[in-house]
């Protein structure tokens, strides 16, 4: 068997760069923010808001597209949600 480099089947993969590229391109749910989902899923429409994670129907439904940034704004506004309305 041929050693690992040029010329072979087999290529040296740099362990970090590989993960960091996956990352950035599928994401990671390990490395990435958690939903705030408790699995109470009921819609207050009056509040318009899940009553178990206080989430909108757009927030629920983009949470899985959302990069870390806008997911942080979704946990910040979910926050606000439980302050003002006692939650």
């Amino acid at each position: 068997m041929a050693e690992a480099g040029k010329g072979s089947r087999h290529r040296q993969v740099n362990k970090e760069a590989f993960e960091a590229g996956w990352d950035r391109i599928f994401g990671n749910p390990k490395k990435d923010l958690e939903s705030p989902c408790v699995e109470i899923c009921q819609f207050d429409y009056v509040k318009g808001v899940c009553i178990g994670c206080h989430r909108t129907l757009d927030e629920i439904g983009e949470w899985i597209n959302c990069g870390s940034e806008e997911k942080k704004r979704i946990l910040a506004n979910v926050e606000e949600r439980k302050k003002h309305v006692g939650l």
